[in-house]
Formats: C-alpha cells, structure tokens, sequence
C-alpha cells in the first residue's frame, strides 16, 4: 500500500549564509540559501552533496542563527536541495519568524 505524500511546504526566496556539514566525512560547504521552508531550502553550490547524504546545518540570517539537522534530497549542477529532518523548538522559531517577515514583505 502507497502513503499518502505529505504536501510539501511553500519554499520562499531567501537569501541568507549557510554552512553544511556532511555528517559522516565532516566536509563543509560553506555558501548560500536560494529559499526556505519550515521543511528545508535549497543552496546554492558547484560541488553539492550526493541525495541521501545526512547533514547538520547552521543559517546566518539578520543577527539570529539556525541549526538544523536534514538530509539531502536532490542535486542538481548548481546547487542541492535539504530536507530538514530535526530542528530544535528555539531554532524552529527562529525560522518561523524569518518566514513571516517573508510573508510581511510580500504583501
């Protein structure tokens, strides 16, 4: 029997920096988000990390940070795309006020 896909969040642009650290062979990437979700965002990078691999991440944005823990999802040749698979409350917050004044600045 097939689940039911859970509907993805919608990914905002969003510009802020953002160090990935593969969690196995301890490689860092520093580099940049393109958008964020409360599910993940996508970064910007010529050597992304292969699909499946585990990552703990740090974001830098307007004086707060945001560490989260995902895995990759998909890779392209410009960048990869993170799902978050753990985010503390206090980081969740964070990120949640990020999305708002996204959502501010829209209307």
């Amino acid at each position: 029997m097939k689940l039911p896909r859970r509907p993805r969040a919608l990914r905002k642009p969003f510009v802020a920096e953002i160090v990935i650290t593969d969690l196995i062979s301890e490689r860092q990437i520093s580099t940049h988000t393109s958008d964020l979700s409360v599910q993940g965002c996508s970064v910007l990078t010529p050597t992304p990390l292969n699909p499946g691999v585990k990552v703990r991440i740090a974001i830098v944005h307007a004086g707060a940070k945001v560490v989260a823990f995902g895995r990759v999802v998909s890779a392209r040749t410009d960048g990869m795309s993170i799902a978050f698979t753990k985010i503390e409350q206090r980081d969740e917050a964070v990120l949640e006020r990020w999305l708002s004044d996204l959502r501010i600045m829209e209307n």
